[in-house]
């Protein structure tokens, strides 16, 4: 039992030096995106315009690991505030860039900066490929319910419940998927990211490897398969504060892993106002813009909740 117990101490303690030393060159079909945010600290940024240049598909390199509990473990106990944990404001902001790839190699391109308050009310600027345009989004309180974002990280089961609804599902990878989906509108706190990596560790089938991001930061993946192993599904984690730099999911191919959707989470922070506020005695949104329904005898089933918005390409 000792002797166990040394050995899985010594895997871990071997895989977090590997990820404090990690030096990954990309490969010739990789390629490193850089981090817009870099420097910026925790204000809120805006949405680059599109550049025209995709990353490649190629999935994500990772080195030799082994099992994730051990190492999750160890990181939570461990991990560190960031300093944008204690950034004024009631509203979660994150700035995200995610790029979805088709079978005949095509991509989409995107990226977005929200803003989520425990009202559900929120707001969203986007920018897609091939537009340069940005996309405006405003969601009044409770508009944003169907995210069920409000208790997700209260205790371990709320966080599972909302992760496995997110996620579609009630496995492993499924609890990757939904972990990810939530944290393109909210920003864990260090407590809520302990909780995070607690849950993860009590997942079956998880591997850990030393990994890094498109943004060229270095961080621990999680890695689960399904459909037979030919999905895969990772999440990578900053091995210091435990939060999710990037979420990839692939399809195993002739020439290796492929990427279908990759996320690069880049500025987490809170601010006390969006994009744009109405007035301290209005209640509503800008007249020309208001997407709500009307009272009827029927009831209306809306695929997305209403909302104010300004999209003409909403998927």
């Amino acid at each position: 039992m000792i002797a166990s117990t040394n050995a899985v101490a010594a895997t871990t303690a071997t895989l977090l030096v590997a990820v404090a030393g990690l030096t990954i060159q990309p490969s010739s079909t990789s390629t490193l995106v850089a981090d817009p945010d870099a420097g910026a600290g925790c204000a809120v940024p805006n949405p680059a315009p599109h550049s025209g240049s995709s990353a490649s598909s190629a999935g994500v390199r990772l080195r030799p690991g082994g099992p994730a509990r051990p190492v999750l473990l160890h990181l939570a106990a461990r991990i560190t505030a960031t300093a944008c944990d204690a950034a004024p404001g009631r509203f979660h902001v994150v700035h995200h860039h995610r790029w979805t790839y088709n079978a005949s190699g095509g991509v989409k391109e995107a990226q977005a900066v929200r803003w989520y308050a425990a009202d559900d009310s929120g707001a969203e600027l986007a920018t897609r490929s091939p537009s340069r345009q940005v996309a405006h989004d405003w969601w009044r309180p409770g508009d944003l319910w169907i995210r069920n974002l409000t208790n997700a990280y209260t205790t371990s089961a709320w966080l599972i419940s909302d992760a496995q609804f997110n996620g579609w599902g009630d496995d492993t990878p499924a609890l990757l998927d939904g972990l990810a989906a939530l944290a393109l509108w909210y920003s864990p706190d260090r407590q809520q990211r302990g909780l995070a990596l607690r849950v993860l560790a009590d997942a079956s089938g998880l591997t850990a490897h030393p990994a890094l991001d498109r943004a060229g930061r270095v961080g621990v993946a999680l890695v689960a398969t399904s459909r037979q192993g030919r999905t895969r599904h990772l999440l990578i984690l900053d091995p210091s504060t435990g939060q999710i730099l990037a979420y990839e999911t692939a399809t195993l191919a002739p020439s290796g892993w492929r990427s279908q959707v990759y996320v690069l989470l880049l500025t987490r922070t809170h601010a006390s106002r969006r994009w744009w506020e109405p007035a301290a005695s209005a209640n509503a949104a800008p007249a020309h813009r208001q997407v709500h329904p009307r009272q009827a005898r029927v009831w209306l089933i809306h695929q997305n909740p209403p909302c104010l918005t300004d999209r003409t390409d909403l998927e």
